[in-house]
């Protein structure tokens, strides 16, 4: 999906210059007779600016389940997505490339809403892998089968082979044999290669010679063909970014720094120094501030700093006081570097919970598959009793003996493919 269909560069543009004139253009104001409009809207943004800086703090003392910021985000895209060519493929775009799960869900929420075709499929991936029990089957075929009907060509695959193997309890050959050409039609290699083999051997269809050589040369034609798509909450299906990237890469220089400096005594002096210095030059600051603008009240924003300041400090001493003192999360930190047994160990505290780590069956699983496709052995004895016993993912007795198979043999028989 290009920018150019996206645009997102020009909805970015136009939004947020049509946001910044309605914000700031009566400002404009101030040298026409008008100017007591534009003081009064200055005193109003100011005072909006205070209580959003408010709500900001006491939501943060409070843990708000959504932050401020995060709820100023979302009504920024909102607006910013209304002056897109595509709003909905933007949507969607923005749920692929966000970091936090709540805020890609919530942004492939309203792409769903739009009636797209993509995002309404990646819903049904998301409910197909995301371990909701029946429940949670029933759900991915529907979407699958209402974005089949929009034309998606995988979703129609899809949508087939829960038709033929009666996913969610609905087994019916002959609607899986059309959906299956309808997806071969729109392009879709596998469906193609399905139909094929099905026509060679009678799986489900009539044996038909004629129509397999005309499906192979179907499949061939549409080659190589593409692997079926993962929902966009999976752990190792999230893009990367190079921004974060850069950030992790300073961050981790800055720390072995950091561990360097505190192992010396020299280091150790050096650093409450610098740290007794800036907080001098802090206060030195401030006071020249306040005794220069006490004529003219010029202070006040600095007296406006009182409250939020207390109340951070309140909550400081409160935290250190009461609060858990927990370190780097340094398995985690492991595993994200790709390590399988890290990956591994990450799964089982996931599966186990305990202090400091909520017990998550779905993350336990995610974690299981990164290890077992690393080749991490005891991982894929875990992934199969998962898909066994239906442990935080759908129940699967054919991936189940997969993986089980995959534990036993050489590490490069690993796949992901579903069976025919």
């Amino acid at each position: 999906m290009g920018r150019t269909r996206i645009g997102a560069e020009r909805a970015w543009g136009l939004g947020v210059a049509s946001l910044l004139a309605l914000i700031l253009g009566p400002l404009l104001l101030f040298p026409t007779p008008l100017r007591r409009v534009a003081m009064a809207w200055t005193g109003l943004l100011i005072l909006a600016a205070w209580l959003l800086l408010m709500a900001a703090i006491v939501g943060w003392l409070a843990k708000a389940g959504t932050p401020l910021l995060a709820l100023i985000e979302r009504g920024l895209r909102s607006w910013v997505a209304r002056f897109a060519l595509d709003p909905g493929a933007l949507w969607l775009h923005w749920a692929r490339h966000a970091h936090h799960p709540q805020q890609a869900w919530w942004c492939l929420e309203q792409a769903v809403c739009l009636g797209g075709a993509e995002a309404i499929f990646q819903e049904g991936l998301i409910y197909l892998e995301g371990g909701f029990g029946p429940g949670g089957a029933t759900a991915a075929t529907e979407r699958l089968g209402r974005a089949a009907q929009r034309g998606h060509p995988e979703a129609a695959f899809r949508y087939a082979e829960a038709l033929r193997t009666g996913q969610a309890g609905l087994a019916d050959p002959v609607r899986a044999g059309t959906w299956y050409r309808r997806a071969a039609k729109a392009g879709f290699g596998p469906a193609a290669a399905w139909l094929a083999r099905a026509h060679d051997v009678g799986d489900g269809v009539e044996a038909d010679p004629e129509e397999a050589r005309r499906w192979a040369e179907a499949a061939a034609r549409l080659a190589p063909h593409p692997p079926l798509s993962h929902s966009l909450m999976r752990h190792d299906a999230a893009p990367e970014d190079a921004l974060v990237r850069l950030g992790g890469q300073a961050m981790a220089r800055l720390e072995s720094a950091a561990a360097v400096a505190v192992s010396h005594p020299a280091g150790r002096g050096a650093l409450l120094l610098g740290a007794a210095l800036l907080g001098g030059l802090a206060l030195l600051v401030v006071g020249t501030l306040f005794w220069t603008g006490s004529s003219n009240l010029h202070h006040l924003p600095l007296l406006m700093l009182g409250p939020p300041v207390a109340m951070l400090a309140w909550q400081a001493w409160r935290l250190r006081r009461e609060g858990p003192r927990q370190g780097r999360d340094r398995l985690r930190e492991a595993a994200e570097t790709g390590d399988a047994e890290a990956c591994y160990r990450l799964g089982q505290a996931c599966q186990r919970g305990g202090r400091g780590r909520p017990k998550d069956a779905l993350d336990a699983v995610l974690w299981y598959r990164r290890a077992a496709e690393a080749g991490h052995r005891e991982a894929m004895r875990a992934l199969a009793e998962a898909y066994r016993g239906g442990h935080g993912i759908l129940r699967d007795p054919r991936a189940a003996a997969r993986w089980e198979e995959a534990a036993r043999g050489p590490g490069d028989q690993l796949y992901d493919a579903p069976i025919r």
